[in-house]
């Protein structure tokens, strides 16, 4: 019963950690799509000489939007530590290392966004924001994988291996190019805010045509596991993620041609996170040390 009552444990813990640290992506885009980035002027205080929001604020309904993200941030620190604590008193050294990345990666993570926000929202620290909570995600997966005793023993050949990390590469290229589309767009979390000085056309255009790319390689991945019976397992997950890659790139399309309604990219963020965790699922097969599902 003890036992069970660990496993359990484990698998809710690391559950609650991918769930948090994908959930805190989507809030900090709702932050930004809705204008609120500069709603705390100031870090670590929301108004000069206070850490909450206080009354007479010029930045009206803002501030309160961004402050409810910066106290997200806190569940978010008190999930991962509850994962580290739990790693460190019942497992084995491995999954500990592990378990304490998303710890450090959140702390990291509060002091990233206190300088994203005394730069005024300078894209380049918004676009490191969010690929370091991307980062957080896949780490995350890879956790919850553990916990949930997903594990796959069975070697795969060389091609499909070497394949799979570079979907994996190219995947996370697909996310970096969508930041700098997002950091050359409209949304900027303020009017003040500053734009990547690039054609948003072409930027797009480059994010689109690596998207059709990566799908184009993840449709050769799906041929592939289903003809070839030694890496027929991972058949499933390739055809998870292309699913998801359809919906998302459906999406991408939408939002361009409706003048980038700041729901429906809030839709695309969303899309992102879980085309991220499918990739990362997908990556777990691979022999690469980092990437590979921990036993």
């Amino acid at each position: 019963m003890k036992t069970n009552f660990k496993a359990s444990f484990g698998r809710r813990i690391s559950l609650a950690n991918l769930i948090a640290q994908s959930g805190i992506i989507v809030t900090g885009a709702v932050v930004r799509l809705t204008g609120s980035g500069l709603g705390c002027p100031t870090w670590p205080d929301c108004a000069p000489g206070s850490l909450v929001p206080v009354a007479g604020q010029v930045e009206g309904f803002h501030k309160y939007i961004e402050f409810g993200n910066r106290t997200l941030t806190f569940l978010v620190l008190a999930i991962s530590i509850a994962l580290f604590v739990y790693s460190f008193m019942n497992e084995k050294k491995n999954i500990i290392v592990w378990s304490f990345l998303p710890l450090i990666g959140t702390l990291l993570q509060a002091v990233l966004g206190g300088i994203t926000v005394l730069t005024g929202l300078n894209p380049l620290t918004v676009m490191a924001h969010f690929l370091l909570s991307i980062i957080l995600v896949g780490i995350s997966a890879k956790i919850y994988n553990y916990f949930n005793d997903q594990r796959v023993s069975k070697s795969l050949p060389k091609v499909v291996d070497n394949y799979i990390k570079v979907v994996t590469l190219v995947g996370f290229a697909v996310i970096t190019l969508g930041t700098v589309t997002t950091g050359s767009g409209p949304h900027s979390g303020d009017e003040i805010a500053a734009r990547f000085n690039l054609d948003l056309r072409v930027i797009a255009w480059l994010h689109a045509d690596t998207v059709l790319f990566f799908i184009g390689l993840v449709i050769g991945l799906l041929v592939i596991t289903k003809l070839n019976s030694e890496s027929n397992h991972v058949y499933k997950t390739t055809r998870t993620l292309f699913v998801i890659c359809l919906l998302q790139g459906f999406i991408g399309y939408v939002q361009w041609f409706t003048d980038q309604p700041w729901v429906l990219v809030s839709f695309h963020v969303i899309g992102a996170v879980i085309t991220w965790i499918a990739i990362s699922n997908l990556a777990l097969f691979s022999s690469n040390p980092v990437l590979k599902r921990l036993k």
